[in-house]
């Protein structure tokens, strides 16, 4: 008979418990709040016209089917970017950054933005091609945002049943 003496990954409680006791007792994980993010609308523009234009698109976690679409992503930072499969040499700048991608204001590389959003990553996708809430399809609010706008606007909402989001411009 042979043991088996991996151990199953503890309880989200008892690891909480377990970092209140290295941490202190004040330790509390990060909880998820309700904000506004807001991007750059013309690196947002550009890459929505990079999604849309692209003749492949990659597939995200839970997507199903392929099709232009803007990725909201937490990790190191927050962002948004294109699904859109480029494998141009011009995919990237100079700097070796990918062209199609908008950083939320105060939340570029090397920031945490678990203090608002929550602790884990997260990767949330935007279809730019239907409707939204009875609105139009998120690439029609881009194009036709108002000439004086600068600014799109991620509204995270938590509740019990999960998050909402709602998108602007100013």
């Amino acid at each position: 008979m042979t043991e088996n003496n991996t151990t199953a990954a503890p309880a989200p409680e008892y690891f909480a418990a377990l970092l209140r006791e290295v941490l202190g007792e004040n330790y509390q994980p990060p909880a998820q709040q309700d904000c506004i993010l807001t991007f750059p609308l013309d690196q947002v523009r550009s890459a929505a016209e990079h999604a849309v234009t692209a003749t492949k698109h990659a597939l995200g976690p839970g997507d199903p089917d392929a099709r232009p679409r803007l990725w909201w992503i937490k990790g190191d930072g927050t962002f948004l970017m294109s699904n859109g499969i480029d494998n141009s040499p011009n995919a990237r700048d100079d700097k070796g950054h990918w062209r199609h991608i908008a950083f939320a204001d105060n939340w570029g590389p090397g920031t945490d933005p678990s203090t608002v959003l929550g602790g884990d990553d997260l990767h949330e996708t935007l279809d730019l091609t239907h409707p939204v809430d009875d609105g139009p399809a998120l690439i029609e609010l881009l194009r036709n945002a108002p000439d004086h706008a600068t600014r799109f606007l991620l509204h995270i909402a938590h509740d019990d049943e999960g998050m909402a989001l709602t998108m602007t411009t100013e």
